[in-house]
């Protein structure tokens, strides 16, 4: 009967109850059969069972099942796993002297909840979606009975009256569970009855899991039947957790907002150039009324005539303009309303609503940023040019027209940094106060509050200044630094290769405090951020790789590898289109995300340093024997050389800006603007 029960508890759906005292009523009655299929078969695999275990809350599963369950849970380090079934909290076998332990008391549960922080809590979830308005007893309700309920039972999502609660605290199957009093369930807030969706594939099965190698939501029973050889399943609330903290979130609102700037620009300069339009229509007529005068006989009919004209040729395209503004204000609004929703999803939508909107709005910011640009690109000025026709100053009698009126158009309102011009807007001194020796700045980065970061290899140490170019804080390190890396939650990576190491320091507050050390089996020179990782260029036995370094210090994937001894570079990554780059020498290599490479282009300078990424997709790149910048478009194609007063070692480019800021040797770092 206790196994029947289990069963029927499983298989009902969302908002669905039924009697505790007697079997629930179907407009088919169950064989037999049917109902030794429900007692003999596992509710994870829905098979027959197979070396079956029961749990100490009478319910029954094959033990592949279940320890490939227990395998699953997210923190493989927890002493208790809760019961597929009813979540109720059983040892993890071979933490007790047997397998399979007797029911846990109340202290035990309670000390052992802080385990399960990250298993999701869907009883409240589910509590209040199932809750009816009318607060009537559920098995009740199943005999045609109107009883006033009294309590909730989270774990079977029922609301009871007093009778049914006593049956429900005498049954061994139920006696554990935690009931509510309905006024307090009504109190509770909003968030409560945020739920899961349920599995599509298992009737009564939630959500409640992600597995990270198919990217998508599954139920514990998909983790036992289909996705037994998965290497990551996490909880969804944690798996949104990190999606809440994500750099990728947070780059595409600023790609968002990006794309409503360039679209407001765009918008301004068209209203701007309707009402010049308008107003250089009248400055015409008066020009015209200057020569009227002279021969004022001959051109009253000729000025009716321009005028008609004028006025012809003005209006159509004001109403081409007024078409191109409208179609302007509705890109920006779409776009407003994607960020709007984006941002109230991310804020207060549920885990399976941010992780939908996550993964569907990275093609349509895509689009976005491709529609910013052709407004910007594809828009014509429009302006009214009037030239005095050349017989009417001749002769008087010969002219038959006053002048023309046409329209001027001009292309481009604003430029893409391909067409921009590197001013120098001022200079940083990075010399400070204890350092013996001059400076040698190799490493630059640049944060997303404009903090920058350098590495000063001649004084050994790391130095901290805010977006003004003022002076924070420096640390101190043992040998000579090669390369530094801003990465999020307000860190940064400095790579010692002399020890092997890669320091982790931490840029809140105003001094930089060291967070831990990762010591590796090779030497890391040049460092950047991916994907809160780190990539960078490491020698091993006298091999030159580019690697995804995990932040345990273990290479997680080496790109490419080959023989050489000096050739140090730099290393860049785009997280738009997951692209790797990597300079040598004299050539830069691009690696798609499966590290194939996507092209390999050789240039005439040489000795190619340090590099860094724009938010469009350009490459800088520090050409250190010809003392420029190389700027490089996404395809690898050269698009011009910026020439530097220094021979620099490393480049950084402001995200979602355009500041640039080159280094090398000496104590005087240079800020440029992409204008």
């Amino acid at each position: 009967m206790q196994s029947r029960l289990s069963q029927l508890e499983t298989d009902s759906e969302l908002g669905e109850t039924f009697k505790l005292t007697q079997t629930r009523a179907s407009p088919r009655k169950p064989s037999i059969n049917a109902f030794s299929d429900e007692l003999l078969n596992c509710q994870l695999c829905h098979s027959r069972f197979r070396n079956p275990k029961s749990l100490a809350c009478l319910h029954s599963f094959c033990e592949t099942c279940l320890n490939v369950y227990i395998a699953k849970l997210p923190g493989t380090k927890n002493r208790y796993y809760p019961c597929p079934v009813c979540k109720e909290l059983h040892p993890v076998p071979g933490t007790e002297d047997k397998e399979f332990a007797p029911e846990m008391t109340q202290s035990q549960i309670l000390s052992s909840r802080s385990s399960f922080d990250e298993l999701p809590d869907i009883n409240e979830r589910n509590m209040a979606l199932t809750l009816r308005a009318d607060r009537r007893c559920d098995p009740c309700s199943e005999s045609d009975d109107t009883v006033q309920a009294l309590y909730w039972c989270p774990t079977c999502r029922e609301s009871l009256c007093d009778m049914c609660t006593k049956s429900h605290r005498g049954m061994r199957i139920t006696r554990n569970h935690a009931l509510m009093d309905i006024d307090d369930v009504r109190e509770r807030p909003i968030h409560m009855i945020r739920a899961h969706e349920m599995c599509p594939d298992h009737r009564g099965k939630l959500l409640d899991l992600f597995c990270q190698d198919h990217q998508t939501p599954v139920c514990n029973t998909c983790v036992s039947v289909s996705h037994r050889r998965c290497d990551t399943i996490l909880a969804i609330d944690r798996f949104a957790k990190s999606l809440r903290t994500n750099r990728s979130n947070k780059s595409m609102q600023q790609r968002l907002r990006h794309c409503i700037n360039i679209v407001d620009t765009v918008l301004a300069t068209k209203e701007q150039s309707k009402s010049r339009l308008i107003s250089r229509k009248e400055a015409i007529l008066d020009e015209a009324s200057k020569l009227k005068m002279s021969v004022i006989q001959l051109l009253d009919e000729l000025e009716e005539k321009l005028k008609e004209e004028l006025d012809a040729v003005a209006r159509d395209y004001e109403d081409v303009l007024q078409g191109k503004v409208d179609r302007s204000k509705g890109l920006r609004d779409t776009i407003q309303s994607s960020l709007s929703s984006l941002q109230t999803t991310l804020d207060s939508g549920s885990d399976y609503q941010q992780v939908l909107a996550s993964q569907s709005l990275r093609e349509e910011v895509a689009k976005y940023e491709q529609m910013a640009d052709d407004e910007r690109i594809d828009y014509k000025d429009v302006d009214l040019v009037f030239t005095a026709d050349e017989n009417l100053v001749r002769l008087a009698k010969l002219v038959d027209r006053i002048g023309y009126v046409e329209v001027a158009e001009k292309h481009e309102i604003t430029k893409p940094f391909r067409n921009c011009s590197a001013q120098k807007s001022g200079i940083i001194n990075g010399k400070i106060r204890g350092d013996r020796n001059g400076c040698i700045f190799n490493s630059v980065d640049i944060s997303d509050a404009g903090d920058v970061i350098l590495s000063d290899f001649n004084n050994c140490a790391v130095k901290l200044f805010d977006h003004l170019g003022n002076f924070r804080s420096f640390a101190k390190l043992n040998s000579p630094p090669r390369g530094v890396a801003m990465l999020p939650d307000k860190m940064a990576a400095v790579a010692l290769p002399e020890e092997c190491v890669i320091k982790l320091l931490s840029v809140e507050g105003k001094f930089l405090a060291s967070v831990r050390e990762l010591h590796t089996s090779f030497k890391a020179y040049r460092i950047t951020n991916f994907r809160d990782k780190l990539m960078g260029i490491c020698y091993s036995k006298a091999c030159r790789s580019l690697c995804i370094v995990e932040k345990n210090g273990r290479v997680e994937k080496t790109i490419t590898r080959k023989r050489d001894y000096k050739g140090l570079g730099g290393v860049a990554y785009d997280n738009v289109k997951n692209y790797m780059y990597m300079s040598d020498r004299d050539a830069i290599t691009c690696y798609n995300g499966a590290g194939k490479q996507v092209f390999r282009n050789t240039y005439r300078r040489t000795d190619l340093r340090g590099m860094a990424l724009d938010c469009q997709g350009n490459l800088y790149v520090c050409s250190h024997d010809s003392g420029q910048v190389l700027q490089i478009g996404p395809d690898g194609t050269l698009i011009k050389s910026i020439l530097v007063p220094i021979s620099p070692q490393d480049v950084a480019i402001e995200p979602m800006g355009n500041k640039m800021i080159v280094v090398g040797l000496g104590e005087v770092i240079h800020v440029y603007n992409l204008v």
